[in-house]
């Protein structure tokens, strides 16, 4: 049989495919973090890319990118080496009152349980919330050890945030040239109906994205401000979790402020109502005036289907499914409304 160019580039793909599942299955710990590194690269680019277009406006576009970088990594830097340490002291100072605290939410439950023995509930329904407890001890003590442990590693991924940002630069830089790159993946015929789709699900991301981490930003740094006020512990740490937490829709801030009621609580009377009124405050502002400015006509879901997607999301995912939720929903809406049009136009 004759060799053909199309059975040379066959051949050429197999062993390529075979020579990566070779030195995945080998290498894999450091494939991974090569992957790794990659994927945040290009999150930063494309999380950059409006502030970027905004820039190169008035500057050259090299310089508009490395401004922007140089300030993105100064900022990060300096929060590892500057607050990072202090963190690191309060979440020691935590995880040592950590068994005070669940003993407290121990005991919480246990008069609860106590009263639903005298209402007649049903010793079954007892024991599940009493297995639930323990449950819930264990994970949150290995959440709170796993999270310690990425704070203290915080100094030693400096130099992959370093790879990182120098590839989010190159990836800012030559945007165009990657989207050219992945349009020709998809074949021409396709393209009329896959690149509108594409387009909105970019423009909707994009909005989402930058709304979700200005919010998250405002309401991180009110809640450290404001615990910082009312003198409560671990202020710096727990106004993080408040910002982080924000991510979560509707259950996130609410998420974000037990743990500051539970600190509170166990900090004294007069802390806990400070507290409160701080966390009413920000809940009101996060609620009332914050959100919706900066996400105005973005998400537009109706809370059946934001809740839904929650409880899916983390039922499947946990909490990364949780944080990715709502975005795959928006995405899955587009799709959908895509589809729809398609299939009413052949009609």
């Amino acid at each position: 049989m004759k060799l053909t160019k199309r059975h040379i580039w066959i051949g050429i793909i197999i062993i390529v495919g075979l020579l990566i599942i070779w030195v995945m299955s080998h290498y894999w710990t450091q494939f991974s973090h090569l992957i790794k590194i990659l994927i945040v690269a290009i999150i930063i680019a494309y999380v950059l890319t409006p502030l970027c277009e905004f820039l190169e406006k008035k500057l050259p576009r090299s310089f508009a990118i490395g401004l922007i970088i140089l300030t993105l990594g100064s900022i990060i830097t300096a929060f590892i080496l500057l607050f990072i340490p202090r963190m690191i002291n309060e979440f020691t100072t935590l995880v040592e009152r950590f068994p005070l605290i669940m003993q407290y939410i121990r005991n919480a439950l246990g008069t609860i349980q106590n009263r639903m023995e005298t209402m007649g509930i049903p010793k079954g329904i007892q024991d599940s919330i009493t297995s639930y407890a323990d449950t819930f001890q264990k994970k949150a003590t290995d959440t709170t050890m796993k999270s310690l442990e990425r704070m203290v590693t915080g100094v030693a991924i400096l130099p992959s945030l370093f790879i990182e940002l120098v590839l989010g630069f190159y990836f800012l830089k030559d945007r165009e040239y990657f989207g050219e790159m992945l349009k020709k993946l998809i074949t021409i015929p396709s393209r009329r109906k896959i690149l509108p789709v594409a387009s909105e699900i970019n423009h909707i991301l994009h909005r989402f994205i930058r709304g979700e981490v200005l919010i998250a930003t405002t309401v991180g740094i009110l809640a450290t401000v404001g615990y910082l006020l009312v003198g409560l512990p671990y202020a710096l740490t727990l106004g993080f979790i408040a910002g982080i937490l924000e991510f979560i829709p509707y259950f996130g801030p609410w998420l974000g402020a037990i743990p500051a009621l539970i600190i509170a609580y166990l900090s004294g009377s007069q802390t806990f109502i400070w507290t409160l009124i701080v966390v009413l405050l920000i809940q009101q502002l996060e609620g009332v005036l914050i959100t919706p400015r900066i996400l105005s006509g973005v998400v537009n879901l109706h809370p059946v289907y934001v809740i839904l997607s929650l409880w899916a999301g983390g039922l499947f995912f946990g909490i990364a499914g949780m944080f990715l939720a709502v975005p795959s929903v928006l995405i899955l809406r587009v799709i959908i409304k895509h589809v729809y049009l398609n299939i009413v136009a052949i009609k």
